[in-house]
């Protein structure tokens, strides 16, 4: 009779040890496939919020470790600036998709009035205060903000290469704000740049100089994030206003019209201050913030590795994507909780598994030694157990396939619950210059989603089928080492 057909007929007219031998891979399949999906759903988790949170970076004092330094380290402490050549050289990597550096700045105006939003019962939302108007420096003529989205160019043009290099006298505005204004592509206007001294004993700022800046409209922006963000989360609209208007009253120009201004500054308040006077003659006032875009969001980490030795003392790469690791707890605990249970699991299924075999083959002992004195090859022998058990192993495999996903949606529903008392303290928001996110634990937990796809299928059979596969082997070797002439006599 051919090997297979008696492997067939063995779990036919066995059904007591094949029922038994199929819960057994069932009970065990429940706990491999409910690991699989949790692991599968965090890992899902975290790739679609870091793609949701983008690929920018940026280089920055890490605070952490200046609060941590003592008096004394703090004292012997000598701080070197982040410098364009190395700001230059980091952009140069082959994980940089692109990237600017900027200078900011505040000015007032007394020729236009800053943009503000009318709510309800006549109330303006907006800047009130003298210096409105928020100028940030480009050095990436196409505008970092536009190529990701943040705005859109509405009307006119960005700047030419040539214009950021001369720092010449132009400008992109907001739509809204030249609507208010009714300035066009191709007007001018002027900002108030101004010089303040604060006064602590009166709390009273007093102007000590200001000069008049010329710009002229070379484009118009419209913006882009703030209108999907509100849309999207009516709660925090209110938020999502202030940051809208905020970007509304941004004036983009070339950083050296910034630089030019700061060093105005500094003269101001040198020209009563020696010691100003004699630091503006060792080093330059010029502070630029980097932000760097790179390929895709699995080049971060690399990223962060190979600039790091690169960086002054207590400087460190911050990227949107840090923000999910302070706010991911619920999903790394299940996680490494899958991660456990899925070991155990295997080794369970290979030891019992194994020991529910192999006691089977004794008690079938002397069937297998007359196939063996009958000629039969061990190799057929061996094929045969290996049909049945995967046989019955395939159908337990395939009813826990189910079962064990549903198991998993529901502990990680009880496990997420449980951590709703600790949401708090992983909600933040991140605020550097291009990194702008207010990712929450809900919004993490809300991407969490056990599904039965292709991938959690095939994971799940590999894995199964293959510890099932392993957890024979010892029986395996009792068959071939079987000596038919012994179990005869």
């Amino acid at each position: 009779m051919n090997f297979m057909k008696r492997a067939f007929l063995g779990i036919t007219r066995k059904k007591g040890k094949s029922l038994i031998l199929l819960a057994v891979i069932f009970i065990l399949g429940n706990l491999i496939s409910g690991a699989i999906a949790i692991q599968q759903a965090t890992g899902n988790v975290e790739t679609t919020i870091k793609e949701r949170l983008g690929t920018a970076a940026t280089v920055d004092m890490d605070y952490k470790a200046w609060e941590s330094m003592s008096e004394e380290e703090l004292e012997t402490l000598e701080m070197e600036e982040l410098g364009v050549d190395l700001i230059k050289q980091i952009g140069e990597l082959p994980y940089v998709k692109y990237y600017d550096y900027s200078m900011t700045t505040w000015m007032g105006s007394e020729s236009i009035e800053p943009y503000q939003e009318e709510l309800e019962e006549d109330v303006m939302y907006g800047d009130e205060d003298n210096i409105p108007f928020s100028l940030k420096g480009i050095n990436y003529a196409p505008v970092i903000d536009f190529e990701e989205g943040k705005g859109e160019l509405a009307d006119g043009r960005v700047f030419t290469e040539e214009e950021i290099k001369n720092g010449t006298s132009v400008a992109i505005i907001s739509q809204k704000l030249a609507e208010q204004n009714n300035l066009e592509v191709g007007d001018t206007f002027t900002l108030l740049s101004a010089v303040y001294d604060y006064s602590e004993e009166t709390g009273e700022e007093t102007v000590l100089d200001s000069r008049d800046i010329v710009l002229e409209v070379i484009g118009l922006f419209d913006p882009q994030s703030g209108k999907e963000e509100t849309e999207s989360k009516e709660e925090d609209s209110d938020m999502f206003l202030m940051e809208d208007i905020d970007y509304q009253n941004t004036v983009y120009v070339p950083n050296a019209i910034i630089s030019a201004e700061e060093q105005y500054y500094w003269e101001v308040y040198a020209e009563d201050d020696p010691e100003i006077a004699e630091m503006l003659e060792e080093e330059s006032m010029e502070y630029y913030t980097p932000i760097y875009y790179l390929n895709n969001p699995e080049d971060i980490e690399p990223f962060e590795e190979e600039v790091a030795p690169l960086l002054p003392e207590l400087y460190t790469v911050i990227s949107a994507s840090d923000q999910y690791d302070d706010i991911s707890g619920p999903m790394e605990s299940m996680s490494t909780l899958s991660k456990y249970v899925l070991l155990v699991a295997v080794i369970a299924t290979v030891l019992i598994t194994g020991l529910v075999v192999l006691l089977f083959l004794r008690d079938r002992k002397r069937e297998l030694g007359i196939y063996l004195s009958l000629g039969e090859k061990r190799g057929k022998v061996v094929g045969q157990i290996l049909i049945e058990v995967i046989v019955v192993a395939f159908v337990g495999i395939t009813l826990s396939l189910f079962t064990g996903n549903l198991l998993a949606g529901q502990v990680s529903d009880t496990m997420m619950k449980a951590d709703d008392t600790q949401e708090e303290s992983y909600e933040g928001v991140i605020y550097y210059e291009g990194i702008e996110t207010n990712l929450t634990a809900e919004d993490v937990i809300d991407s969490y989603e056990v599904s039965l796809n292709s991938s959690y299928v095939l994971g799940f059979y590999g894995i199964g089928l293959l510890t099932i596969l392993i957890s024979t082997i010892i029986p395996l070797i009792y068959i071939v080492r079987l000596n038919p002439k012994k179990i005869l006599m």
